[in-house]
């Protein structure tokens, strides 16, 4: 399979890069931080990769439809063609709404929805070209209910749920799987300095690798083995999310304000 991977220089995008090349695929690392990208696409992890050219590195602001449009050639000249997109890129901001600088916030949208997007509608014309094609999301088990001090994170992963539950129906008729996985907080650079009264209540329990694992299992997968829209990841996800189909929206405010609000 070939695979690109936004906002790959680190984190769970790095850590799932290396599963993947581990496994065979060919694996295209696209980062706005090109630095970082290239100590990252270092590591011997990578090392049989490179041997065998099944990995290629760029630059990729998300927000622009230019810079998809070279990576989406680079990822074709070297490789032939796509056959996954995982939409990982994204930011975080925490803190009450009125206290997170504005410009932090829309470039957060922008970020996590329009790049979210832009992904989505480049490649479906390449990924009808795959018998296995797939478009996987990182959404969160913030999009699950709105969660306080993380306003517009949530929001922004509402986005992300909405998007690809309507092109998990869309796309079906091209022959493209979109699903996402959400998982709660993870640990992480994105993680290291928030302040989030959800953290403290719950903690951080999974890993980057964590999610690298779930993603690597079903970016591997034919796509008659993917049967959901949304994978939960970790025991808490599992129970907000399972919880969330069969209870009364004012309980599950409750919950949340308990977990969330100070």
């Amino acid at each position: 399979m070939n695979i690109l991977i936004t906002g790959a220089s680190r984190g769970i995008g790095l850590a799932t890069a290396k599963r993947l090349a581990a496994k065979g695929h060919s694996v295209g690392l696209f980062d706005i931080d090109t630095s970082e990208l290239e100590h990252a696409s270092k590591d011997k992890a990578f090392k049989k990769a490179h041997k065998k050219q099944r990995i290629i590195t760029g630059n990729l602001n998300v927000t622009k439809t230019t810079d998809w449009d070279t990576a989406i050639e680079h990822m074709v000249d070297n490789f032939g063609g796509i056959d996954i997109l995982i939409n990982n890129a994204g930011i975080l901001a925490s803190g009450h709404l009125p206290s997170i600088d504005l410009d932090k916030q829309l470039s957060l949208v922008d970020i996590n929805c329009k790049g979210v997007l832009i992904g989505c509608h480049k490649l479906a014309s390449y990924l009808t070209d795959s018998t296995d094609g797939k478009i996987i999301n990182l959404s969160s088990a913030s999009a699950i209910y709105g969660q306080s001090e993380v306003a517009t994170y949530s929001a922004s992963k509402f986005f992300v749920r909405g998007l690809t539950e309507a092109l998990n129906i869309e796309y079906s008729e091209l022959g493209i799987k979109v699903f996402d996985v959400m998982p709660l907080w993870v640990k992480s650079d994105m993680t290291k300095d928030i302040e989030v009264t959800s953290i403290d209540r719950l903690g951080i329990n999974l890993t980057v690798d964590d999610v690298a694992k779930k993603l690597c299992k079903l970016a591997s997968s034919p796509n008659r083995k993917i049967t959901r829209t949304h994978y939960p990841i970790g025991l808490p996800a599992k129970i907000l999310q399972t919880t969330s189909q069969v209870t009364p929206d004012v309980i599950i405010r409750m919950i949340n304000k308990r977990i969330g609000a100070k």
